[in-house]
């Protein structure tokens, strides 16, 4: 699932996951960088 969201919106969910999510940049087959939040 991939949602477009604003930075404003991004650094919202930062502040929102806890201390053992780490957010990440990714590249995927598409080739549009993406943030993920992977699983512990």
């Amino acid at each position: 699932m991939v949602f477009e969201i604003t930075p404003e919106e991004l650094e919202a969910a930062d502040r929102y996951e806890v201390a053992d999510y780490q957010r990440v940049r990714v590249r995927p087959k598409s080739g549009v960088d993406a943030w993920v939040y992977p699983g512990v």
